[in-house]
């Protein structure tokens, strides 16, 4: 039984190959890589998007809030003077007329002269 049997060594071989040498597993490798980072649709470009989105997201929320706001204080204007008045007097320096105003400024505050 010294003569080699070709079916056994032909088993032996397959058997014997490493499975990183596959050719297979070579361009399955190269593959995932490539997708996973240089395809236009790759993981990070889903990633980058996904965060823009989220932040954009945010964004939305927010100006929703100040709009919602804005419209409040825009309704509360339009019908009460009152309102309107301590709204000119506060923002615009408004003043009736026998009072005198006094506008105290700071170093970190800047008012532009009004032509």
């Amino acid at each position: 039984m010294n003569k080699k049997d070709p079916k056994i060594s032909e088993e032996k071989s397959l058997l014997g190959k490493h499975w990183y040498s596959s050719i297979y597993f070579i361009l399955s490798a190269i593959f995932i890589v490539w997708m996973l980072f240089f395809d236009t649709n790759s993981y990070l470009t889903h990633k980058e998007l996904s965060n823009e989105i989220s932040k954009l997201k945010h964004e939305k929320e927010y100006y929703k809030s100040k709009l919602d706001s804005e419209n409040i204080q825009y309704n509360n204007l339009r019908n009460n003077k009152d309102e309107r008045e301590r709204y000119a007097r506060e923002n615009y320096f408004f003043k009736k007329n026998n009072e005198d105003i006094f506008i105290i400024v700071t170093k970190n505050d800047t008012i532009k002269p009004q032509n």
